[in-house]
């Protein structure tokens, strides 16, 4: 029996919506790639583009445009079948405590939509240093904390594997024999692995700039006081990786830190349970 698949027109649907596969995928919960691939799966089986080929955004095609009003409405109702037979919404509240700098790259995107897709559940969101944020769940102020170290913390889910990377404010930053250093105050393992490795090649640096906050460390490097280290998954859009260039060379590489999810509090809080498992999906997709 030929019929569409409701996930491949859900994906061309979301995709027409936001005008970019990238932040489909992000609402999706699925990669790039993927999206793509649920477009080309549903090209083959209407025998038409959707899509027109051209430009940074997709355009509908004639074929596309009339499919997108039909798709929707399928879409809403299947959505509202599904609604009418399915227990009772998740509800309940989940304290979060996250690293500033995941909060500036999490907060806009996966929190979003948790949010708009799970009203019922509030969320109390905290961000600190990942030293803080430990010491706060031992004390039960939160239910889940995502955290960066270099050793597995106990009782913690392994997100993934991320790659420290030189961040500054434009591509073109330079100094002279000294770095200067953008850094988060003591307990910070981004600013211990980077006096770390550069004391290891005899590399002279100075601390510029101290502030635990990355909205405050963003600023200092767009002013051009110095260069920092983050994770790469939490580079925000303003800011750069310097890569191998000719001043970029006097850096040495940093290595790699772990992710984690850690689960504190009532082990019976479905909402808790939801985000941890909506949080783990969207940093480690399949």
């Amino acid at each position: 029996m030929n019929s569409l698949s409701l996930e491949n027109l859900r994906a061309f649907v979301t995709v027409t919506d936001l005008q970019s596969y990238t932040q489909a995928g992000e609402r999706l919960g699925r990669s790039q790639p993927a999206i793509s691939l649920q477009i080309k799966r549903l090209e083959e089986r209407i025998d038409h583009a959707v899509f027109e080929r051209q430009g940074n955004k997709p355009k509908l095609t004639p074929a596309g445009q009339e499919l997108y009003q039909g798709a929707r409405q399928l879409l809403a109702m299947h959505d509202q079948l599904l609604a009418r037979f399915t227990k009772a919404p998740i509800s309940g509240q989940v304290r979060l405590g996250i690293p500033s700098e995941f909060a500036t790259a999490l907060l806009p995107r996966i929190l979003g939509q948790f949010a708009s897709s799970y009203p019922q559940i509030t969320l109390e969101v905290t961000s600190a240093l990942s030293r803080e944020l430990r010491l706060g769940a031992s004390r039960g102020q939160f239910d889940i904390i995502l955290t960066v170290a270099e050793q597995a913390p106990e009782d913690s889910v392994k997100v993934k594997e991320d790659a420290l990377i030189w961040v500054a404010g434009r591509a073109d930053f330079q100094w002279q024999n000294t770095v200067p250093l953008v850094l988060a105050a003591e307990g910070c393992i981004y600013r211990r692995r980077a006096l770390q490795t550069l004391k290891s090649v005899n590399t002279k640096c100075r601390i510029a700039y101290t502030n635990s906050d990355l909205t405050g460390i963003s600023s200092a490097l767009k002013s051009d006081l110095g260069i920092t280290v983050l994770a790469r998954s939490s580079l925000p859009n303003d800011l750069v990786e310097l890569k191998a260039s000719e001043i970029a060379q006097q850096l040495p590489p940093l290595g790699t830190v772990g992710i984690y999810l850690e689960r504190h509090g009532d082990r019976k809080n479905d909402a808790a349970e939801h985000l941890l498992e909506y949080l783990h999906d969207y940093l480690n997709p399949a």
